[in-house]
């Protein structure tokens, strides 16, 4: 019984001392909010990762897509879908590089 306890006991008070000493930095990506000027980067791998693409783009307004490490067929699949998607919400894009592109909701 006693052998336990005191493990536990040490365990506990390590435990609280790090939520202590740590709780300033848990909490700051919490307390950071974006504003607009955001912009989010992609290297999607297959066309299946199109939704985070099209949720951030919602949400910042702005997002680059890197489609140099991804198939062809997927490549003009997820650039057919983001035209059709700026097109529906009033956006543009640019071709910035080979393989890398700039939307916009503006």
């Amino acid at each position: 019984m006693g052998l336990f306890n005191k493990k536990e006991d040490k365990d506990q008070k390590e435990i609280a001392s790090y939520q202590e000493n740590t709780k300033d930095y848990n909490n700051l990506a919490f307390d950071i909010e974006f504003n607009e000027e955001h912009v989010t980067h992609f290297k999607p791998l297959s066309y299946d990762e199109i939704k985070p693409i099209v949720d951030c783009l919602l949400k910042f307004k702005n997002v680059t897509v890197n489609l140099n490490e991804i198939s062809k067929e997927d490549k003009l699949r997820l650039i057919d879908f983001l035209t059709g998607a700026m097109y529906a919400l009033e956006g543009n894009y640019k071709k910035i590089d080979k393989g890398i592109y700039y939307f916009w909701i503006g």
